[in-house]
């Protein structure tokens, strides 16, 4: 019996953003988002150089929550490049994993070691245009963008700074979704993939409209995932399929609710429709390939400092920039 391959790399996602800082309205014309990034960056630098750290916790005013403290571990402005590297940490909370030693079958609290268990994410900001944009690694365990916008906004804000009373983030998307509005004609086939729990999350009148009965079935048999797989042409038939307005209309409704209700895409473990289009050709339209992103492969246990993550990532991001800015 052969022994199963073990994977070299594995692929890691940073997607793009954009994030804008409110200034408080009697230093609006002293103040942009970039004059206060520089303004926070330069403050954790201070503190840095003061032998000060900076622990903020996202939960700290919901007290049945548990506490999300994060604190940023690396950071530096690249004048020259107009840009900022860092990485943000998470505290591990809750059970503890446990560390095998090598040639040993035995298990170590890490607890008996000492320290925190930390999840680490790095950030990459690009100030040279005319937009503030945030190139963000995908750790799913991790700091999230949502955690970084907080503490840069907790900086900024009343507590320390004053200079920002609120902040804009904004996810980047291609155009697939406008794209697809405009051209689809026929659809042709569904598959979409969700788990009931997300079903709860959806926004009300979306569920209402679009999802009704798979959460009836999630109800009365509680699977793990709901899947929907529909075709509307029979496979290898060359045969003409006639207009299906029905699911044309479902499609269309939801291709809506992603470009006007954008927090309901995160829900979906697969949505993939293909369908004809204005011309008689074939497309596909998948909303996992919708968002802005930069894929990278590194080894599979390979950890990176942020400065050489940064180089790694650098070229994907640079070449973005020149299409974003064309």
């Amino acid at each position: 019996m052969t022994t199963p391959r073990k994977k070299k790399v594995r692929e890691v996602k940073l997607y793009l953003n954009t994030l804008k800082f409110v200034p408080y309205k009697e230093i609006e014309s002293t103040h942009t988002t970039t004059t206060i990034l520089k303004e926070v960056f330069t403050y954790l630098r201070t503190e840095r150089n003061e032998g000060n750290g900076l622990l903020i916790d996202r939960h700290a005013k919901q007290d049945k929550v548990e506490p999300r403290e994060l604190y940023m571990v690396s950071h530096r402005i690249m004048h020259k490049e107009r840009r900022i590297r860092c990485s943000m940490a998470l505290l591990r909370k809750g059970k503890q994993p446990k560390l095998k030693p090598k040639s040993k079958f035995k298990l170590i609290p890490l607890s008996s070691i000492g320290g925190d268990i930390v999840e680490e994410t790095h950030f990459f900001i690009d100030f040279s245009g005319s937009t503030c944009i945030i190139c963000s690694e995908y750790n799913h365990n991790g700091p999230r963008l949502k955690d970084f916008e907080y503490y840069l906004r907790s900086i900024a804000g009343p507590s320390d700074l004053k200079i920002a009373r609120a902040t804009e983030l904004t996810v980047l998307y291609n155009n697939t979704v406008e794209k697809t509005l405009a051209q689809m004609q026929n659809v042709l086939s569904m598959d979409i993939k969700i788990k009931p729990s997300n079903l709860a999350k959806m926004d009300v009148d979306v569920k209402k409209n679009y999802y009704s009965a798979m959460e009836d079935i999630g109800k009365q048999f509680k699977p793990k995932f709901l899947r929907l797989k529909n075709y509307f042409q029979i496979p290898g038939s060359i045969a003409p399929v006639d207009i299906n307005y029905e699911a044309n209309d479902w499609f269309k409704g939801n291709l809506k609710v992603f470009k006007s209700k954008k927090r309901n895409i995160k829900l979906f473990e697969d949505f993939e429709v293909k369908y004809e289009d204005i011309h008689g050709d074939e497309s596909i339209f998948n909303l996992s390939k919708t968002r802005e992103q930069i894929v990278v492969e590194v080894g599979v246990q390979q950890d990176f400092k942020n400065k050489d993550f940064y180089n790694l990532v650098e070229p994907a991001l640079s070449q973005f920039l020149v299409d974003y800015y064309a």
